[in-house]
């Protein structure tokens, strides 16, 4: 009987030794990344060329533009004329064409407390109907307001165009509590991109480049599914929208545009774009060769055919913006060259969001209705 207590016992021993072991293995296949496509390839060196040559820079060159809108905003209200409209006119486009180099970088520090960056102060149409209660209203209190269509760049544009008046009734209209609010709006924009700009620089850019595994949370996810989303919010709401083309839609409507106040839409579709074409080759603001998804591919298999057919769509959707009508994109919305660009847009989302996805093996951590 004896004999075989130590029996069991031995036995029991060996199998809890032998569950160890087989836990241990699994732990180490948990953490080694060889299964994960590319794995031989330097993600640390990626998340590192792309904050260190693209993101911080695109946000610093949008901090000083903010900055310079902010300057011309005081002197606009210190002196209310044509001559400083003009001026605050030209420092607003300067920015908002850096904030098309921005939109595609709101995690991290770029994303606020309603929601990454661009959802917050990028939001198109404005309510000009709401920012006209607003400005009446002496108890409106912007930071505790959730409404989005209220503020950021595209109520300064509202505020200084205002396509129903001309210049100088623009000017006159800017009573005390005009002036105020255009002030309240600048201010939230300026304070914003500072903090961005001082967060990735005050630590956030070690942080990203040091969280360099690919599951949800990881810098390469967060980078990978925010210029994803980034391109699909080009696709949808500055060109598919405004044409009438979503499903269910009845019509088009020109209102619906980016900047449709100044009437510079097309023209920040192709920055937009650009921006996409720099994350996706790996490019920095001056130009430079960095490390972007093209040189990830090139180590995954199945890669290099896509960087072929990704290449290919890239040039049609180039050729498509520059064939976009002349004009104010708002009176042009149902010209078939918007419908192309949509199209080529449409045809390139697989390649940017499915096809890399399976072959980097990032999941996409947003929802979409594309069904890509």
């Amino acid at each position: 009987m004896e004999m075989k207590l130590n029996f069991l016992r031995s036995f029991k021993m060996a199998m809890i030794a032998a569950i160890c072991a087989l836990a241990l293995v699994s732990c180490d296949d948990d953490d080694n990344d060889d299964n994960i496509p590319g794995s031989d390839f330097n993600r640390t060196a990626m998340l590192e060329s792309v904050g260190t040559d693209l993101i911080v820079p695109n946000f610093e060159s949008l901090q000083a533009s903010v900055n310079s809108l902010s300057e011309a905003t005081n002197d606009f209200i210190e002196n209310t004329d044509e001559q400083n409209l003009a001026t605050l006119r030209s420092e607003w486009v300067k920015a908002v064409r850096d904030h098309q180099h921005c939109s595609a970088f709101g995690f991290g520090p770029g994303e606020l407390l309603l929601g990454p960056y661009a959802t917050v102060l990028g939001v198109f149409p404005v309510n000009a109907s709401q920012v006209e209660a607003n400005i009446l209203n002496p108890n409106f209190d912007l930071p505790n307001s959730f409404n989005r269509d209220i503020r950021g760049f595209f109520t300064v544009e509202y505020l200084i165009y205002r396509n129903d008046l001309t210049d100088a009734e623009i000017v006159a209209s800017f009573d005390q509590n005009r002036k105020d609010y255009l002030l309240l709006i600048v201010n939230e924009l300026k304070t914003s991109f500072d903090s961005i700009v001082a967060e990735w620089n005050g630590g956030y850019l070690q942080e990203f480049i040091s969280n360099d595994g690919t599951s949800a949370g990881s810098s390469i996810s967060l980078f990978y599914n925010a210029f994803v989303k980034d391109y699909e919010n080009l696709k949808n709401f500055k060109v598919e929208l405004p044409a009438g083309l979503t499903a269910g839609q009845p019509t088009a409507d020109g209102s619906l545009v980016e900047a449709y106040y100044s009437g510079i839409s097309a023209e920040l579709i192709k920055e937009h774009f650009e921006n996409s074409k720099d994350i996706w080759f790996g490019r920095s603001p001056s130009g430079m060769d960095i490390i972007g998804f093209e040189e990830y591919l090139e180590n995954v298999m199945g890669g290099p055919a896509l960087i072929e057919t990704t290449k290919a769509a890239i040039i049609d959707i180039d050729e498509a913006i520059l064939n976009l009508p002349e004009g104010p994109l708002s009176e042009n919305v149902n010209s078939p060259e918007v419908e192309v660009l949509r199209d080529e847009l449409q045809a390139n989302t697989s390649n940017f969001k499915s096809s890399m996805s399976s072959l980097l093996g990032i999941s996409i951590t947003f929802n979409s209705g594309d069904g890509d």
